[in-house]
């Protein structure tokens, strides 16, 4: 038998950490477009935007530019991570594919310093 008690989706809040005040601001058009401006690269909806820059708890912006490059570093990052806990295991890689992995995170990070 499942238990019934157990929902899906995030775990409730304590009673402290509960939202439950509302604070409701009116903002011209233009102050309106230049909070879409702000929030939309984040991908927040308007109130958690708001909530966090009051908190100073804004996620960091990364331009699309370098949302590439970071894609492509951390490929490169993951395989040398993946080899460093092949070794750490104590199994043997060759020598050359050690190399070639580092000679292409090597050759990502120089791309990502020219854009």
């Amino acid at each position: 038998m499942t238990d019934k008690s157990r929902t899906h989706g995030p775990r409730p809040l304590d009673a402290k950490d509960k939202r439950t005040h509302t604070v409701s601001v009116r903002l011209n058009a233009a102050e309106l477009e230049r909070l879409d401006a702000l929030r939309a690269p984040r991908k927040l909806q308007r109130g958690a935007y708001m909530r966090a820059a009051f908190l100073e708890s804004l996620p960091p912006f990364v331009p699309e530019l370098n949302q590439n490059a970071w894609l492509e570093l951390s490929k490169s990052a993951a395989n040398l991570n993946q080899i460093a806990k092949v070794l750490n295991h104590g199994k043997t890689v060759s020598m050359g594919f050690i190399l070639d992995a580092v000679n292409k995170f090597r050759c990502n990070l120089i791309k990502a310093e020219k854009k």
